[in-house]
């Protein structure tokens, strides 16, 4: 199972930049549904007892919720393809959160992450051929701000391959203030 930790999206958000489908032709768009705000990729798990050490140190994440918002488009460049994107506005609760999740990952035995944090929402695929049209979508939509969001949770998805395409499945959330009662020495 290939698993990754993100922010879902509200629908509303989600609604809102899958309007932007379509503007900008030969992209493969990615489905509104698959929209997220990575925040660590882990890769591909096939022992169940590595699934519940991920688990396990993902439900101790601490935190406060607090707001975030998307803001601009950009491009990023890849191997086989560059990318659509509108990025996350950068505060100091979402770094602490993320860098908390890498820490608690790599005590969990996952090898430290291969890219720097950088958060953003992928919304589509393109061609390196196609980087003077996608500079123009960059341009007519840098712009872009959403209403802000409320972190109150993260979660843990499961990447699937269907008919060509990936399909993002959520398999865990883990709050900001789990409802876990507190063990007499904790109280």
């Amino acid at each position: 199972m290939r698993l990754f930790v993100a922010l879902a999206l509200p629908a509303d958000i989600r609604e809102t930049l899958a309007l932007m489908r379509g503007s900008m032709p030969g992209v493969q768009w990615v489905p509104a549904e698959n929209h997220h705000i990575g925040l660590r990729f882990i890769g591909e798990i096939t022992e169940r007892h590595r699934l519940e050490e991920i688990d396990l140190a993902l439900s101790r994440l601490t935190w406060k919720p607090f707001e975030l918002s998307l803001a601009q488009a950009d491009i990023r460049e890849g191997l086989n393809a560059d990318s659509l994107l509108i990025t996350v506005e950068r505060t100091p609760q979402l770094d602490a959160l993320q860098a908390q999740i890498e820490r608690i990952l790599r005590r969990a035995g996952c090898a430290p992450a291969r890219r720097r944090f950088q958060p953003a929402v992928t919304l589509g695929h393109f061609s390196a051929g196609q980087r003077g049209d996608a500079i123009q979508w960059v341009q007519s939509h840098n712009l872009f701000r959403s209403k802000p969001m409320f972190v109150d949770h993260v979660t843990l998805f499961e990447s699937l391959r269907s008919l060509g395409q990936h399909v993002y499945v959520p398999r865990a959330e883990y709050a900001w203030q789990p409802e876990i009662p507190l063990t007499p020495e904790e109280e």
